[in-house]
């Protein structure tokens, strides 16, 4: 381990802003928050022998490298919207962090990102589409969904993923991913209505589409927000947000082109499969979960158990406060968790946090969204609006305060767990 590098001769530079630049692109899509990329990228560049300034938005990286009285500044496209992929975001983790420490010269850390970003998909792609049904089916259930919603919501899951991965390919119409989720889910949950018995049309698509609902988005926006990366968070802010009217519009226009030739289904309740039951398909949701988020197979077991620590920490709260429970005592509960797995050689708290976070998330109020998009009479939307960022403010808050309990004292910035 080196104490202190060299500072590099300008070819050396060269490389090094370059890689930098990489490393922020890397970060960026591995769905971590402005304030931890800049934090991370400046920490790998003081290891390389740089002086390093970063900010970062959704569509680019800008560094400014002062060497004595010259200053260079870079500035790089990066993709708007990022994609979920445990495996990448622990490798590039480990790797900000070794660089940092002195750990890896410049070729070596060049080698280790270019092997990770380039590696490939841990799992198949059907048995991608069929984790996302697997998955769609269990938050139909966890959302209050019976056996026929959860069938239902299984169909328009594969669906989702197929739309999902067609988009990765394109990024021009990765925005418009929700809407055609929603759309197609719609119509899908519409014909099914008749061939079905009767069942709950709102819980049946929000399974379906819930892990194209941007609810991380408006989530990781607020945090950037209480973390004074104001332009970042308000960006990714108001993209969550539109993607959230995306699913809308793709549900407004899926109901108005099937009601020029058939009624509208009427919407019936489903009754709520037992706790037991709920809790069992949950524990096989993580299974799925590793999946869909590329986590690695050693670390299914932990990914399983922080999705079981999230819910059932927001069962729990429901016996004190009611309603859907405390979000900020549930995500304090789960940043712990994620702080203290992170202390274990090799592992980031990321691969707690993320999975654990999706059951928090504010996509499960979607389900009322939906439900008054679907039916006018219903409540307001805009009531379901604000209490997605309310319970978003919540999530954070939770996060910030377990990263001030769990996070040990003097431990670089470098090391704090993303959230």
């Amino acid at each position: 381990m080196r104490d202190t590098a060299a500072p590099p001769s300008p070819a050396e530079e060269d490389q090094a802003v370059a890689f930098l630049l990489d490393l922020a692109r890397a970060l960026h899509l591995a769905y971590l928050p402005a304030h931890v990329v800049e934090a991370l990228t400046k920490a790998a560049a003081r290891g390389l022998g740089l002086r390093l300034e970063l900010f970062t938005l959704q569509s680019f990286v800008a560094t400014e490298v002062i060497s004595g009285e010259r200053h260079r500044v870079d500035i790089k496209r990066v993709p708007f919207n990022p994609h979920w992929n445990l495996r990448r975001t622990s490798g590039v983790l480990l790797l900000a962090r070794a660089v940092a420490a002195g750990r890896l010269s410049l070729p070596e850390a060049r080698a280790e990102l270019d092997r990770v970003v380039q590696q490939p998909s841990a799992y198949p792609h059907w048995l991608v589409f069929l984790a996302y049904g697997v998955y769609s089916a269990v938050v139909g259930a966890r959302v209050g969904g019976a056996w026929r919603e959860m069938a239902v919501a299984s169909l328009i899951g594969i669906v989702a993923g197929v739309i999902h991965y067609g988009t990765l390919k394109s990024m021009r119409i990765d925005l418009q991913k929700s809407f055609l989720a929603a759309f197609l889910g719609t119509l899908m949950v519409c014909g099914l209505s008749r061939v079905l018995p009767p069942f709950d049309l709102a819980r049946a698509l929000f399974g379906g589409a819930t892990l194209l609902i941007p609810a991380m988005v408006v989530t990781l926006g607020a945090e950037e927000l209480v973390s004074e990366s104001v332009e970042a968070g308000m960006t990714r802010l108001t993209y969550g947000l539109l993607r959230f009217l995306l699913v809308g519009v793709g549900i407004t226009a899926a109901a108005r082109l099937w009601s020029f030739f058939l009624p509208i289904p009427a919407h019936l309740p489903a009754n709520a499969l037992p706790e037991p039951v709920v809790l069992a398909f949950v524990a096989l949701g993580g299974v799925a979960l590793t999946v869909c988020m590329g986590g690695r197979q050693r670390e299914l077991p932990w990914i399983v158990g922080a999705v079981l620590l999230a819910f059932g920490t927001q069962e729990l709260t429901k016996l004190f406060v009611g309603g859907r429970g405390s979000p900020l005592v549930s995500a304090f509960v789960l940043g712990v968790a994620g702080l203290l797995y992170a202390r274990l050689p090799g592992r980031t708290a990321t691969t707690i946090i993320m999975p654990g976070l999706l059951q928090l998330a504010p996509g499960f109020i979607g389900t009322q969204v939906i439900l008054a998009l679907l039916h006018p009479r219903a409540s307001s939307s805009g009531d379901s609006f604000f209490e997605v960022l309310l319970v978003s403010a919540q999530l954070v808050m939770g996060l910030v305060f377990a990263s001030a309990v769990a996070q040990p004292r003097g431990r670089a910035l470098t090391e704090k767990a993303p959230t």
